[in-house]
C-alpha cells in the first residue's frame, strides 16, 4: 500500500470516529440539553454527512455532495456482449 492509501485509510479513519463522536454528542445535547439543543441538531446532521462521505471515500464512490450521486456509470450494464 502507498501513501496515497495510508493517507485514505487515516482520513476514513478519522472521519467515521469524529462522525462517531458528533452523533453521539448531538443526540445527548438534543434530548438533554436546552439552549444547545439547535447547534447539537446541526452537529448531528453534520456528522451523519460526514458518515456517509467516509463510507463513499471508502468504496471509492463519489462524494454524496454530487448533483447526481445516484448515477453511477460503472454499476450499470455494459453494452459490450458477454465473453467479448
Amino acid at each position: 500500500m502507498g501513501w496515497r492509501g495510508v493517507r485514505k485509510g487515516f482520513g476514513v479513519g478519522f472521519l467515521l470516529l469524529s462522525s462517531i463522536i458528533g452523533l453521539w454528542y448531538g443526540a445527548a445535547y438534543v434530548l438533554f440539553g436546552r439552549w444547545q439543543a439547535i447547534i447539537a441538531l446541526v452537529v448531528f446532521v453534520v456528522a451523519f454527512r460526514g458518515l456517509i462521505w467516509a463510507f463513499d471515500i471508502m468504496w471509492g464512490r463519489p462524494p454524496a455532495f454530487s448533483k447526481r450521486p445516484w448515477e453511477r456509470p460503472w454499476e450499470q450494464e455494459s453494452r459490450r456482449p458477454p465473453g467479448g
